[in-house]
C-alpha cells in the first residue's frame, strides 16, 4: 500500500474531541490505531470491505487469516450476528469488558476479509474508556487486530504502532501502556463445550465455572496443517518474532546458569550479541543485555512484547527467555514464547 500519510503529528487534544477526530477517519474507511488493555489494535470499519484491505496491506497479514471485531455494546452485536447462545451471554456478562473473545455465528452480509470467508466471526468488548469511546462515536463495530507488521512483537505502546505502521495509517489515539500486555482468550462454544483457541489472560480454569467442559483446541496440542483456515488469529502462522534468534529455556536455575554461560561464550567468540531475558542476574552476566521481566508468568507476558522491541532496538543476535513447565497459568504465555521462538524451546530438566 502506498504511504499516504508521510508526516508524524503528535497532537494533545481533549478526549472528546480526539474520539470525534479519529471516528472521522474511520468513518472515512481509515485505520486508526487504539488501546486496549491487552495491545493496541488497528482500527478499521469491521462492516467495509474497503477498510478491511488496507488492514491486510497495513500489516501484510495473510487473508486467510480472521480479525477481531470490537464493540461498545451488546446492542452493536446485531451488526454481526443472528443469534448469541446462551452460553455465550453468560459469558459476555461475566468477563466483557475484558480480553475474551467469543466466535459467534456470522451474519451473512459481513465482509468475507473480516471472517476469512468462515461461518462465524470472533467478537468482543475491550475494557479500554477511550477505545469504548471511539466504537460508540464511530457506531459500527472495528476490527482491531493487533496493530504492528504481521509477525513483529505485539504493540503495547502507541510508540510502538508508529515504529511499525508510520505513514501507513491516519493515526494512534495514546492511551498509555497496556496492561494485560498479551492478546485476547479467544473461544469457541462447540457440542456443548468451551473450546479454547488462543489461550489469554483469562484461563480454562476460569471459564471452568460455568459448568461445561473447557478443552484446547488440536491445533495448541498438533502444529496447524498449511492448507488449513486458522478459526481464530493466532494459529497458523508465526506472530511476535524479534529478529533475533530466540531460545526458550526451562529448568532449574543452575542448570540454566551454566548452559546461558556456555552459550553467551560462543555466541560472542561469533561477534554475536546476547540477550537474557525473565531470569534472575547472575543468569544474565556476560550478557550484552539482560531485563528482570518480574516474577510471575503474569508479570512476564505484560512485559514480553516490549522487551522483545528493546531486543530488537539493541541489535541483539540471539535471546534467552525463562520458559516455564506446563500449567494452567503459564499456558498463554508458553503459547507465545512458542510462536516467538519458531518452537526453540531447550528442556534443561
Amino acid at each position: 500500500m502506498d504511504s499516504s500519510y508521510p508526516e508524524v503529528r503528535i497532537q494533545r487534544l481533549p478526549v472528546e474531541q480526539l474520539v470525534f477526530e479519529a471516528a472521522q477517519h474511520l468513518r472515512a474507511d481509515e485505520l486508526v490505531a487504539f488501546p486496549t488493555e491487552t495491545v493496541y489494535g488497528l482500527g478499521a470499519s469491521a462492516v467495509s470491505s474497503k477498510a478491511l484491505l488496507r488492514v491486510f496491506a497495513a500489516k501484510k497479514r495473510p487473508l486467510d487469516n480472521p480479525l477481531i471485531a470490537h464493540v461498545s455494546s451488546l446492542t452493536q452485536l446485531e451488526q454481526l450476528t443472528t443469534h448469541v447462545p446462551s452460553l455465550a451471554q453468560q459469558l459476555m456478562d461475566a468477563f466483557w469488558p475484558g480480553p475474551l473473545s467469543i466466535l459467534l455465528p456470522a451474519r451473512r452480509d459481513l465482509p468475507k476479509e473480516l471472517t476469512a470467508g468462515l461461518p462465524t466471526v470472533a467478537v468482543r468488548m475491550p475494557r479500554h474508556p477511550l477505545t469504548l469511546a471511539l466504537i460508540e462515536e464511530v457506531g459500527m463495530p472495528l476490527a482491531g487486530p493487533s496493530a504492528n507488521r504481521s509477525g513483529r512483537p505485539s504493540p503495547t505502546k502507541a510508540q510502538h504502532v508508529l515504529e511499525d505502521l508510520a505513514g501507513e495509517i491516519a493515526g494512534v489515539v495514546d492511551g498509555g501502556t497496556c496492561s494485560v500486555g498479551i492478546e485476547s482468550t479467544v473461544i469457541e462454544i462447540m457440542d456443548g463445550r468451551i473450546v479454547i483457541l488462543r489461550p489469554g489472560d483469562i484461563t480454562s480454569a476460569d471459564l471452568k465455572s460455568f459448568g461445561v467442559p473447557v478443552v484446547y483446541d488440536q491445533h495448541l496440542v498438533e502444529p496447524q496443517e498449511e492448507a488449513a483456515v486458522p478459526r481464530s488469529p493466532g494459529q497458523k502462522y508465526r506472530h511476535y518474532a524479534p529478529r533475533g534468534e530466540m531460545r526458550v529455556l526451562i529448568g532449574e536455575t543452575a542448570a540454566c546458569r551454566k548452559y546461558v554461560r556456555e552459550a553467551i561464550g560462543l555466541a560472542h567468540n561469533q561477534g554475536k550479541r546476547v540477550a537474557v531475558l525473565g531470569f534472575e542476574s547472575s543468569i544474565g552476566e556476560g550478557a550484552d543485555f539482560f531485563l528482570d521481566l518480574g516474577n510471575s508468568s503474569q508479570t512476564i507476558a505484560a512485559h514480553l512484547y516490549e522487551a522483545l522491541r528493546a531486543c530488537d532496538e539493541a541489535a541483539i543476535d540471539l535471546i534467552f527467555v525463562r520458559g516455564y513447565e506446563p500449567s494452567e497459568s503459564h499456558f498463554a504465555l508458553m503459547n507465545r514464547l512458542f510462536k516467538a521462538s519458531g518452537g526453540a524451546f531447550i528442556d534443561l530438566r
